[in-house]
């Protein structure tokens, strides 16, 4: 098996300056760059030199050609500098006697190594002793490059988890590792254990810092991309060799696909059982609920549904997208893994849906704070345009059919507005009157959810608090002529409005709230 060297694999004049071969050797300028990977050696004394010298090598001269040219001398170190040599190892003894300043002036002035040889050093030998290095490291990469293979084939082909995957990678090259899994929206983060930039921090301040630090990397395969290895290399440990890199690259793919695999069979079964609960006529609920069991769904029990639609925003880069888009979705799952209800996610025409199902049957779930989660993942993740619609709950196989319609209809209105937006059913107003399968359900329980306790007999005094309520629209909000018309004071009509305000949980100089009220009302009259 053969392979080119990258620069990385490459060992730097600093490291070839610790071989025996160069004891005694001098720097005498561009210290500060003996970190330049050396890739060849170039061995010429003649005066056209510069025409068969190639970057990243290592010039080594006795200058014999030139000893006699001032302007060549002056040129040597900028014109090799210029040609993207990594250094220059001179034996000035033998022809120059000294080491010329103005070698010396310039090496320092561009940052370029220049080294001067002892005398009794040999030219072959050097070139053996770094060709021996070369060939040292080249056979250790390609060890460890078998070793690492093997060793992650036989760990994925096992199964391993993406936290395990992650571990190994943090393990095998020694540096903080977050994976992105885009294909199965997932994450998974090694923290380096001598690693001290990441220490006390976790959640998103984690990932955001290393996002911060790190080199990424993207998974790609044939053509098809598996989402991106950030990887914050640890301070004081060699860099991660290339072949090392790509064989990681290469091997996480495998389990990627291997999940996406289950994950989209399981999928898939769900998915058109779920279509065809709520598409198709239902002759036998105990058949069903057998064939649900197999997915841990409980038909008889309280449903909601989540109908989710994500774009990537104007602007964003491809990287920020793939980690965002991972991000949010972990994110909510871990919200939704909280909650009491049982989990299933689904994928139809670009959008994800998101079946819960009330762990206790006759206690629907309690879903109001979605919207403040949506409202700040939206904030979280700016290179997303999030848009999601939300049923309301409703118990067995007709209530499924019941939140795919709210769902869809809530998504639809979200998707109409500019930037993200998620919206509960109960929030689309008059909407869900305009597109109601059964109106009249759906206006008394419209007018329950927007009067809510001034809809409960037992509210005391209930029905003055409606009339007032009434005259408020009919006075246009004027309350000298509202206690005129209700023959009472005008601080007890003042007191009146705070009542409705707190049992309406509502503020009534909101228009949109106005404009639910007065159509709640009248259709309670008209009913």
């Amino acid at each position: 098996m053969s392979r080119n060297m990258e620069l990385t694999d490459f060992p730097t004049i600093r490291e070839l300056l610790a071989l025996p071969v160069f004891a005694g050797s001098k720097v005498l300028g561009g210290e500060e760059s003996l970190d330049r990977p050396v890739g060849g050696v170039s061995l010429t004394d003649i005066p056209d030199y510069y025409n068969w010298v190639y970057p990243h090598e290592l010039l080594v001269s006795t200058c014999y050609a030139i000893r006699n040219d001032s302007a060549a001398i002056a040129s040597l170190i900028p014109t090799l500098a210029q040609k993207g040599l990594s250094g220059a190892c001179i034996k000035a003894s033998r022809f120059l006697g000294a080491m010329p300043e103005v070698m010396v002036a310039a090496a320092d002035r561009l940052s370029f190594p220049l080294i001067e040889l002892p005398a009794d050093v040999r030219f072959a030998d050097i070139t053996k002793a770094i060709f021996d290095e070369r060939l040292r490291r080249q056979t250790s990469l390609l060890r460890s490059s078998l070793s690492v293979n093997q060793m992650l084939i036989q760990t994925i082909t096992t199964g391993a988890s993406l936290e395990q995957i992650v571990q190994m990678v943090c393990e095998i090259t020694g540096g903080t590792v977050l994976l992105v899994d885009s294909v199965n929206r997932r994450q998974a983060c090694s923290l380096s254990p001598g690693d001290a930039r990441f220490r006390n921090l976790d959640g998103d301040a984690l990932r955001q810092a290393i996002l911060a630090e790190a080199d990424v990397y993207e998974m790609e395969l044939d053509g098809h991309s598996f989402g991106a290895l950030y990887l914050c290399q640890a301070s004081g440990r060699p860099p991660a060799g290339s072949e090392m890199l790509s064989q990681i690259l290469q091997a996480i793919p495998l389990e990627i696909s291997r999940e996406h695999s289950v994950r989209e069979r399981e999928e898939a079964r769900f998915l058109e059982f779920f279509l065809h609960l709520v598409s198709d006529r239902i002759i036998d609920a105990a058949w069903e609920q057998n064939r649900a069991d197999a997915f841990g769904l409980h038909l008889a029990g309280q449903h909601t549904l989540l109908r989710l639609h994500i774009e990537p925003a104007a602007d964003m880069g491809r990287y920020a997208v793939i980690f965002q888009r991972t991000a949010f979705f972990q994110t909510l799952r871990q919200a939704l893994e909280a909650l009491p209800a049982s989990l299933h996610i689904m994928s139809q025409g670009g959008d994800d849906l998101i079946l819960l199902t009330a762990a206790e049957p006759e206690e629907p779930l309690t879903l109001e704070g979605l919207s403040n989660l949506f409202e700040q993942l939206g904030r979280d993740y700016p290179a997303l345009v999030l848009s999601g619609g939300c049923s309301r709950s409703h118990a067995g196989i007709s209530g499924l059919s019941q939140c795919s319609w709210e769902a869809q209809l809530s998504l639809n209105t979200a998707r109409s507005k500019s930037g993200s937006c998620f919206l509960r059913f109960d929030q689309l107003g008059i909407l869900r009157l305009l597109y109601a399968n059964d109106p009249h359900q759906e206006i008394k329980t419209f007018i329950r959810d927007v009067l809510k306790k001034l809809a409960l007999p037992e509210t005391p005094h209930r029905e003055e608090l409606l009339e007032t309520l009434a005259c408020y629209f009919r006075c246009l909000g004027n309350q000298r002529r509202m206690a005129q018309e209700l023959y009472v004071h005008y601080n007890t009509v003042s007191y009146r409005l705070k009542s409705i305000q707190s049992l309406l949980e509502a503020d009534l100089s909101d228009p949109g709230t106005r404009l639910q009220l007065e159509l709640a009302l009248y259709l309670q009259s008209s009913i």
